[in-house]
């Protein structure tokens, strides 16, 4: 669509208007807050665009315009043009939306982070297969990174012991990555910061897992996998991951073959 200016010199929207106009958004001002077009209530979708994934619920991502740019609408991922509100939306319009995004100016384009958030959701989700089965939309890192999340994390009705997915089922996806375990359980769990207790003002102090800067997602999955594995971490009784006594004596104790629990008792540092 051309670029025109209006008389008092304001840039004219001529595709932002025909989405307001086509019902795709309920004004310009909520179009430019969003940066999206989202599915409606009430669209059906079939399987697999049903999934509770965020890149399925918001597909098409719309550049308010900025300067001598016009307003751009493009797709978060290529794979969507299959998607069945997609198709709706360029029948509606009577164009084919740009299967490689809606960069702004500066080369910025949300497609990366919904990437992320196909990973992230369907892991938290419980459904994990599902996403072993959809991984084309996303990437190996953002899965490796939702792993970490998944571990770490529990679902509001909290199951004691356990995050969003079990450690067998952490290694049933990282597997499907192709990522290889390390016969060192233990480096990469002293690489870790050490142990440090948090005390808020009010209520138990808690002692947070912080991985070093520039970790690999790949290790990072692995640490948590191990140290849950190991008794390093457990989960808390709000579902939160974090160092359990035994995993803090550990981690004091370095290379050591053995190490001094909170007993006194002195234990093989396995």
């Amino acid at each position: 669509m051309n670029t025109v200016k209006h008389d008092n010199g304001a840039m004219a929207d001529p595709l932002g208007e025909l989405l307001v106009e086509k019902g795709f958004a309920p004004n310009l001002a909520l179009l430019d807050i969003n940066h999206a077009l989202d599915v409606p209530c009430g669209f059906e979708l079939p399987a697999p665009w049903n999934l509770p994934s965020r890149l399925f619920q918001f597909p098409i991502e719309v550049c308010r315009p900025d300067g001598d740019q016009p307003r751009r609408i493009g797709l978060r991922h290529p794979l969507l043009a299959d998607h069945p509100y997609v198709r709706h939306v360029e029948q509606i319009l009577g164009l084919e939306i740009d299967r490689h995004g809606a960069p702004n100016r500066h080369g910025y384009s949300s497609a990366s982070t919904a990437r992320w958030w196909h990973a992230v959701d369907l892991i938290c989700a419980g459904k994990w297969r599902e996403l072993l089965e959809t991984q084309l939309f996303t990437d190996p890192a953002s899965i490796l990174r939702a792993v970490c999340i998944g571990c770490r994390y529990s679902p509001h009705d909290v199951r004691e012991g356990r995050g969003h997915i079990s450690t067998a089922e952490a290694r049933e996806i990282i597997r499907e990555m192709g990522a290889t375990e390390s016969d060192d359980r233990k480096s990469i769990l002293l690489s870790f910061m050490a142990p440090s207790l948090c005390k808020p003002d009010n209520g138990p102090g808690y002692w947070p897992i912080n991985p070093p800067f520039g970790l690999c997602a790949e290790d990072q999955a692995w640490a948590f996998i191990h140290g849950i594995e190991d008794g390093w971490f457990a989960h808390d009784r709000s579902g939160h991951l974090q160092w359990t006594q035994i995993g803090r004596d550990r981690h004091a104790a370095g290379e050591a073959s053995s190490f001094t629990e909170a007993s006194g008792q002195t234990a093989f540092a396995f």
